[in-house]
């Protein structure tokens, strides 16, 4: 028997068929089209079937057809287009020095420089993130990727990426990443382990969100279905049920199940998962907790004068201390280093978005301790300081790189009075002062989900 589809399926189908008559049109580079052999199959219709199969007249089919195929040519408006400003708690601290207009052009700017240098859709399933110089991308990167898209307002940009996501699921959490894609034969092809990282998967769900209050879920794309399909796999395979920490990745098991990333510790993002996920609300905020116990316990047991995070932790005893040694990285994974060079920002985000104060003195310590560390110059913040292997906030480097100075532009929003010299030297700093449009990826992309946040255009879902 004819099982008929449901009205998201057809128009997910008639977007498919749309975009497939767009791409034999020569319409350039609109993205790949939706497979919609494969969604016809999984809801029991072939498409040779005709009208009938989808449940409507010949008229009514034509007539989607072609509002399906206008929206191919031009995507549906967003919600809160770029920019939406937002109004932060109390206390928080913006810019000074320049102009609201003037940061949203540089956000604007910076966003176009960004997808020139970075996207790309070579393999032809859809658009990905370029990460270096060997055709290849990580989830790491699709997820900062399909974040911006949102924010942007560029459903184009953002559902072109959702399709490459479908294409690349992990082998252990089926609705979950896998870490790294490489251009081979013309197509891009899982490598080096089909598992997943936990940041990109928490970013991917976290943009899904994003994407139904720009767009809604009653179109081609179910955004809200599908953020919940990653949050309950996040859920079942990067989180340790024991202690309720995010773990760094579906493949952790045994001794790595009670190791955790700091920079994963996106505290906005868990919120507003249990905003959403109300099944599961109790647990995440039992990952939440985890996160701020973590966070405090470091805090008063060895970061007191600084605030800083290492990049990796390790459950010892009841507590979260920084991994001794080389974990997973190299000898600096239990000092502040290229993962938790994301933490000033990604702690920041529950105080400024939800007004959550549990985390609030760690971050305004860090905020007085750098800006008194390097002079209130941003370019003399360093790239790596001591947590556990050295003295605590001493520097390993001597050089400075844009994904460890534009996260602190974040914190020291949350430095009061006593830190708007300094936010708006960091500002001047990231936006050309010191650092021009292209820098690299993990640096650029950084900067610029930082810029959106302290120009004020950071909302929730």
């Amino acid at each position: 028997m004819l099982n008929h589809p449901s009205a998201a399926h057809r128009r997910f189908l008639l977007v498919a068929l749309s975009t497939a008559l767009l791409a034999a049109c020569g319409g350039g580079d609109e993205p790949a089209a939706p497979d919609a052999a494969a969604e016809a199959a999984r809801v029991g219709i072939r498409l040779s079937h005709g009208p009938g199969a989808l449940g409507l007249n010949q008229a009514d089919v034509e007539a989607d057809l072609v509002a399906a195929y206008a929206e191919r040519i031009q995507p549906q408006a967003a919600a809160r287009p770029f920019p939406y400003h937002v109004s932060y708690p109390s206390g928080v601290i913006k810019p000074n020095n320049v102009s609201q207009a003037a940061m949203d052009g540089k956000v604007s700017a910076h966003y176009n420089t960004w997808k020139t240098n970075y996207l790309r859709t070579a393999g032809g399933q859809g658009t990905w993130v370029k990460y270096d110089n060997t055709n290849s991308t990580v989830s790491e990167a699709h997820g900062y990727g399909m974040v911006v898209a949102a924010y942007m307002g560029d459903k184009t940009t953002f559902d072109s990426m959702y399709g490459y996501f479908t294409k690349h699921p992990s082998g252990t959490g089926p609705h979950l990443m896998s870490w790294k894609q490489t251009l081979s034969g013309g197509v891009m092809k899982n490598v080096e382990g089909n598992d997943s990282a936990t940041d990109g998967d928490l970013d991917i769900a976290y943009s899904l969100l994003l994407a139904h209050v720009q767009w809604g879920s009653t179109g081609s794309i179910n955004y809200k279905a599908r953020a919940l399909e990653v949050m309950h796999d996040i859920l079942a395979y990067e989180v340790n049920p024991t202690y309720w920490n995010l773990t760094p990745g579906d493949w952790a098991s045994g001794s790595d199940a009670i190791h955790t990333r700091p920079s994963d510790f996106m505290t906005g993002h868990i919120l507003a998962f249990a905003k959403y996920d109300t099944a599961n609300a109790t647990k995440w905020n039992n990952v939440y907790n985890t996160i701020s116990t973590a966070v405090n316990y470091q805090f008063t047991h060895g970061s007191g004068n600084t605030g800083l995070m290492p990049d990796f932790m390790v459950r010892s005893g009841s507590n979260w201390v920084p991994t001794p040694g080389t974990y997973l990285e190299g000898p600096h994974d239990g000092d502040f280093s290229y993962n938790a060079c994301r933490t000033p920002w990604r702690l920041a985000m529950s105080y400024l978005n939800n007004n959550r104060s549990d985390m609030l003195a760690v971050q305004k310590k860090m905020a007085s301790w750098i800006r008194g560390k390097t002079g209130s110059k941003a370019i003399n913040v360093d790239a790596g300081y001591y947590v556990r292997n050295g003295t605590n906030g001493n520097s390993f480097e001597t050089y400075d790189d844009l994904a460890f100075t534009a996260p602190m532009a974040v914190n020291a929003m949350l430095g009061g009075s006593a830190g708007q010299t300094w936010l708006n030297n960091l500002w001047a700093s990231i936006t050309g002062g010191n650092y021009g449009p292209t820098v690299d990826y993990f640096g650029d992309s950084i900067r610029m989900q930082v810029l959106i946040t302290v120009s004020g255009n950071w909302w929730t879902p």
